[in-house]
C-alpha cells in the first residue's frame, strides 16, 4: 500500500450544489453521521485526507447557504409582486364601481326623460280610444234610433218581412248600450224598440191566427204568414203560435177519438196514426209555407199528437178490459210509429243520445213517447204468454206425440223452446224492461213444469213383466237427454235475455229453479233406468232367494242366476251407452246400478230361508262372479277394454265387501256362540243387531235361540268398552307417573327390547288379533279394539263396508280403499286357535277351513284359557315391577 499510495488515496472533488451523490445523501431523511463518516474514510490511510474533506464539507456548506440566501430573495421579489398585484386590481374595481355610478346616473336621467315623453303620448292615445269609442257609439245610436224609426214604419205598414229582417240588427244594437242604460235617452230608446217588437209580435200571431179556420183550414196568404213568424221568431209569441197551430189541428183528432167511444179502443189504435199521417201529408202539401224550417212545425205537431194520444190510451186502459191480442197489436202498431217519426225526422242515435242527422244537434226522440203507456199494462200480456205455455205444457203430456227417430230428444222439447224464441222476439219489439223480466220468470216456470209434468211423467215403468224392457230403457235415456239439452239451452236463453233486458233488471233473470228441476228429472230418468236393469234382473234374483242353500253338497262353478244377472246387465249397459249423450249421465248410471245390483243381491240373500255353509261358500263364489260382471259395466260397448275409474271401483267393492261379509259369518258354526260372536264383531264391529239376527235366521237358529245369543254379543260388547276404559285409565296413570318422575330424571318408559314379544302392543298395519272361542277375556285383554276408522261406517245398515272384509279375502282389496284394522295388546302375537286373522296377511283357505277345525274348537279354547291366564299373571307382575321407583 505504500508503495502505490495513489491506489488508496480517494480523490475528493468539489461538488456543487446541484445534486451529486454526496449532496443527494446529505439531503435525505434518514442521514447517518457515522455512516457518512465511514463512506469519507473507508479506511485508516484515508484519514490523511482528512483537512480535503472537511474543505469540501466547508465548500459544501457555503453552497447550501448561498442557496438559501437566493430562495430567500426570490420569495421576498415574489411577496412584492403579489402586493403589488392586489392593490393594482382594487385600483382597478374603484374605477369600475365608479363607472357603474356613473352609468346608473345617466340611466336614471334617460328614465325620467322617456317618462316625461311617454307621458304626453299615452295622454294623446286615451284621448284617441276615448273618441274613437264616442265615434262608434255615436255611430250606434244613431243606427238604433234610425232602426228603431224604420221599424215603426214597417209596423204601421205591416211590412213584416222587413221588420224580421231589421229586429236582429235592432237586437244587437241594443245589447251593445247595455251598460249604458243609466242614461234616460237610452233608456227611453231601448224601451221603445222592445215595445215596437212586442207588437210586432202580437200583430203576428194575429196575423196567423187570421190565416187559420176553426177546422184548421189555410185561409189566409201563406207569405204573410211566414213573414209573421219571423217577426215572432224567439220570442213568447213564437211558442203561442206553435201552440194555436197544434190545437187547431187535433181538435178534429180529440173529438173524433173520443174517450169512451169504439173508435178509440186498443184495436183501433192503427187508425190513430193513419189520421196523424194524413194530417202530415196536408201540413207539407199546404201549411209548411206558413212556417219557418227551423220551427219544424211538423215534428211540433207529431209530439204533441203523440202526448194526447199517450194520455187517451192510458186512460182507456186504466178504464177497460183489456184483450191480450189487442194489447200487443195497439204495441205493435205504436213502436212502429215511434220508430217511422224518428226516421221521418231525422232523428238518430249516436253515443247513446239522440241527434239530428243532418246537424248534429241534440234531439228528442220519439222512442217510448207513446209506447210508455203500455208499460203498466204488461203483464196481461206476460199473463197471456204463461197461459199459453201452461197449455202447451199440459198438451205435451196428454198428447206425448211421435218423436222424430232422427232426433235425441223429445219432439215436445224443441216445440217448446221455439215458442220460448218467439215470444222473447215478440217481448224484444215490444218492451226491454219489466215486462221482459217478467217474461223470463215466466219461461223458467214453464221449463220446471215441463221438466215435472212432461219429462218425469214420460218415464217408462218398468217391470219383470214388460215385454219390451230394452225399448223402455231407451225411453228413459230420450228423456234423460231432453232434459240436458232444455237446461243447456235454459242457459242460453238466460244469457240471451240478459243481453236484452234493462240493465238494472238483469239482477231479476235467473233460470236456476228451472236448471234444478231438469237436474232432477235426469236424476229421475238414470234412476228409471237402474230401475229398469233392477226389473230385468228380478227374475234372477228370485232364483237365488228360492234356491235350496242348505242342501248345497259342494262348490262348483258360478250359479246359473249370475249369468243371467250378467246377460241382463250387458243388454242394458249397451242401450245406455249409445243412447244417453253425456258421459257423465252414463257413469252416473254406472256408479247407481252398482249399488242397486248390491242392494238387492243382499235383499236376495237375506230372504233366504236357510243357507249351510257350503251355501254359503257357493254364494261367495257367485258374489266374486258379481263383482267381475259389475267391474266390466264401464266398459262395455266401448271400443277399449279399459280398468273402470277408481271411484266406481271403490263402489263395487263396498257394495259386494257386505255381502261377502255377511257370508263369512254365515260360514262360523254356531257352538259355540263366543265364536260366532267374535267372528261376527270382526266383521261388523259396529255389531248391528238386526243383521245379527240375520246371520242366525240364515244359519238355522230358531228365533226361541236368539236372545241368547244376543246376550253373548252384548257381553262382549261390553267388556271391550270396560277394556278400552281399562287402557285409558292405565295410559293417564303412566302420564301421571311420568309427570311425578321428572325431577328425578326417572323413566318409566319401557325399551323396545325390554318388552317380550308376546306383550308388544302390534303394528296395526302388520299384525292382527286372534278371536276366543271360549271363556271371558280378562279386563286387561281386550277382545276386539276398534280402531276410528272402523267405526266411520256404523251409521250403514249391515255395519260394514268392504274395509272389514278386506282383512279376511286378498280379492277385496281395492285402489283406495281404507282398511280396518284390529288390534290387541295382550293377544297380538299369539296362536290364532281358529285360524282366522284380520291383518292383510289373512287368506281365503284359512276363512273356508272353519268347519274342518270345528271338531277341535273345545281344546283349542282349554288352551287358550289357560294361555290367557299366564299371560295376563305375567304381565302384571311386569307392570307392577315397571312401576317402581
Amino acid at each position: 500500500m505504500g508503495d502505490n499510495p495513489d491506489k488508496t488515496k480517494p480523490v475528493y472533488k468539489r461538488e456543487d450544489s446541484s445534486g451529486s451523490s454526496a449532496a443527494g445523501h446529505l439531503d435525505s431523511t434518514g442521514f447517518s453521521m457515522a455512516k457518512h463518516i465511514d463512506r469519507l474514510f473507508p479506511s485508516a490511510s484515508s484519514l490523511d485526507n482528512v483537512d480535503v474533506a472537511a474543505a469540501n464539507t466547508g465548500h459544501r456548506l457555503h453552497a447550501v447557504k448561498q442557496e438559501i440566501r437566493r430562495q430567500l430573495r426570490a420569495q421576498s421579489d415574489s411577496h412584492q409582486q403579489q402586493t403589488q398585484s392586489i392593490e393594482a386590481t382594487k385600483a382597478a374595481i374603484g374605477e369600475l364601481y365608479t363607472r357603474i355610478s356613473e352609468m346608473k346616473a345617466k340611466a336614471q336621467t334617460s328614465e325620467r326623460m322617456v317618462f316625461d315623453i311617454t307621458q304626453d303620448i299615452k295622454a294623446l292615445d286615451f284621448a284617441k280610444r276615448n273618441l274613437s269609442q264616442a265615434t262608434a257609439t255615436m255611430r250606434r245610436l244613431q243606427l238604433l234610433v234610425s232602426g228603431v224609426g224604420q221599424l215603426r214604419q214597417f209596423k204601421e205598414q205591416k211590412k213584416y218581412g222587413e221588420a224580421a229582417r231589421l229586429l236582429p240588427a235592432i237586437a244587437g244594437l241594443r245589447e251593445g248600450f247595455a251598460e249604458h242604460m243609466g242614461v234616460r235617452a237610452i233608456a227611453r230608446l231601448d224601451d221603445e224598440a222592445a215595445g215596437l217588437q212586442r207588437s210586432l209580435g202580437s200583430m203576428a200571431f194575429q196575423e196567423v191566427q187570421r190565416g187559420f179556420d176553426a177546422q184548421g183550414l189555410l185561409v189566409g196568404d201563406a207569405e204573410l204568414m211566414h213573414q209573421a213568424c219571423l217577426c215572432c221568431a224567439g220570442t213568447e209569441e213564437q211558442t203561442r203560435v206553435k201552440d194555436l197551430y197544434c190545437e187547431l189541428q187535433l181538435r178534429a183528432y180529440v173529438a173524433i177519438f173520443q174517450i169512451g167511444d169504439d173508435v178509440s179502443q186498443l184495436e183501433n189504435v192503427s187508425r190513430r196514426y193513419a189520421w196523424l199521417r194524413r194530417i202530415l201529408r196536408n201540413y207539407a202539401e199546404e201549411h209548411a209555407p206558413a212556417f219557418p224550417d227551423a220551427w219544424r212545425m211538423g215534428e211540433e205537431l207529431s209530439r204533441r199528437f203523440a202526448h194526447t194520444t199517450r194520455d187517451h190510451l192510458s186512460e182507456t186502459m186504466a178504464t177497460r178490459d183489456i184483450d191480450v191480442g189487442h194489447l200487443t197489436a195497439a204495441l205493435a202498431d205504436t213502436l212502429a210509429f215511434e220508430a217511422q217519426c224518428d226516421k221521418k225526422f231525422g232523428i238518430v242515435q249516436r253515443n247513446g243520445a239522440a241527434v239530428y242527422e243532418s246537424s248534429g244537434a241534440p234531439a228528442e226522440s220519439f222512442v217510448g213517447s207513446v209506447s210508455c203507456a203500455f208499460e203498466p199494462y204488461m203483464a196481461v200480456f206476460i199473463s197471456g204468454e204463461q197461459a199459453k205455455f201452461e197449455a202447451l205444457v199440459r198438451r205435451f203430456r196428454s198428447e206425448p206425440g211421435d218423436d222424430d227417430p232422427s232426433l235425441n230428444v223429445l219432439a215436445s222439447s224443441t216445440d217448446l223452446l221455439y215458442q220460448f224464441r218467439e215470444s222473447l222476439r215478440q217481448c224484444a219489439a215490444l218492451s226491454t224492461g219489466q215486462a221482459m223480466a217478467d217474461l223470463a220468470q215466466v219461461f223458467a216456470q214453464s221449463l220446471s213444469n215441463y221438466a215435472r209434468s212432461v219429462l218425469v211423467h214420460a218415464l217408462p215403468r218398468i217391470s219383470s213383466t214388460t215385454t219390451a224392457p230394452l225399448d223402455a230403457l231407451r225411453r228413459a235415456c230420450l228423456v234423460a237427454n231432453t232434459a240436458d239439452y232444455c237446461a243447456s239451452a235454459a242457459a242460453q236463453l238466460e244469457q240471451k235475455i240478459i243481453e236484452k233486458v234493462d240493465g238494472p233488471l238483469r239482477e231479476q233473470v235467473t233460470f236456476a229453479a228451472s236448471r234444478e228441476a231438469l237436474l232432477s228429472a235426469i236424476n229421475s230418468s238414470i234412476g228409471a233406468l237402474v230401475g229398469g236393469v233392477d226389473a230385468m234382473c228380478a227374475p234372477a234374483l228370485a232364483a237365488l232367494t228360492d234356491a235350496p242353500w242348505h242342501d248345497v253338497q259342494t262348490v262348483g262353478d258360478q250359479s246359473e242366476y249370475v249369468l243371467l244377472i250378467a246377460s241382463a246387465i250387458e243388454a242394458a249397459t249397451s242401450v245406455a251407452r249409445v243412447s244417453l249423450s253425456g258421459p257423465r249421465y252414463f257413469r252416473s248410471y254406472c256408479d247407481k246400478l252398482a249399488s242397486r245390483i248390491s242392494e238387492r243381491y243382499m235383499t236376495a240373500i237375506v230372504q233366504c230361508k236357510r243357507i249351510s255353509e257350503i251355501g254359503a261358500e257357493q254364494l261367495l263364489l257367485d258374489a266374486q262372479a258379481l263383482k267381475s260382471v259389475l267391474l266390466r259395466v264401464p266398459s262395455i260397448g266401448a271400443d277399449d277394454d279399459a280398468q273402470p275409474p277408481p271411484t266406481y271401483a271403490r263402489i263395487v267393492a263396498q257394495g259386494v265387501g257386505r255381502i261377502e261379509a255377511l257370508l263369512k259369518a254365515i260360514l262360523v258354526p254356531t257352538d259355540p256362540a263366543d265364536a260366532l260372536v267374535g267372528r261376527f264383531l270382526l266383521l261388523f264391529p259396529a255389531a248391528p243387531r238386526d243383521v245379527f239376527r240375520h246371520v242366525l235366521s240364515l244359519k238355522g237358529v230358531k228365533p226361541a235361540d236368539h236372545p241368547a245369543y244376543l246376550r253373548v254379543l252384548q257381553a262382549h260388547q261390553r267388556q271391550t268398552q270396560l277394556d278400552k276404559q281399562s287402557e285409558v285409565d292405565k295410559q293417564s296413570e303412566v302420564d301421571k307417573k311420568d309427570q311425578l318422575d321428572k325431577p328425578s330424571q326417572i323413566t318409566s318408559d319401557v325399551p323396545v327390547a325390554a318388552v317380550p314379544s308376546a306383550y308388544a302392543t302390534p303394528d296395526p298395519r302388520s299384525s292382527s288379533m286372534p278371536v276366543h272361542v271360549t271363556g271371558r277375556a280378562p279386563a286387561s285383554a281386550p277382545l276386539v279394539s276398534r280402531t276410528s276408522a272402523g267405526r266411520a261406517n256404523e251409521h250403514s245398515r249391515f255395519g260394514s263396508t268392504a274395509e272389514h272384509s278386506a282383512h279376511l279375502s286378498p280379492s277385496t282389496h281395492h285402489a283406495g280403499q281404507s282398511q280396518t284394522t284390529f288390534q290387541s295388546t295382550t293377544y297380538a302375537n299369539m296362536p290364532d286357535p281358529l285360524g282366522i286373522t284380520s291383518g292383510p296377511s289373512a287368506s281365503n283357505e284359512q276363512c273356508s277351513d272353519i268347519d274342518a277345525q270345528s271338531p277341535v274348537l273345545a281344546s283349542l279354547a282349554a288352551n287358550a284359557t289357560a294361555t290367557r291366564t299366564k299371560i295376563n299373571e305375567n304381565l302384571r307382575k311386569f307392570m307392577s315391577t315397571m312401576r317402581r321407583p
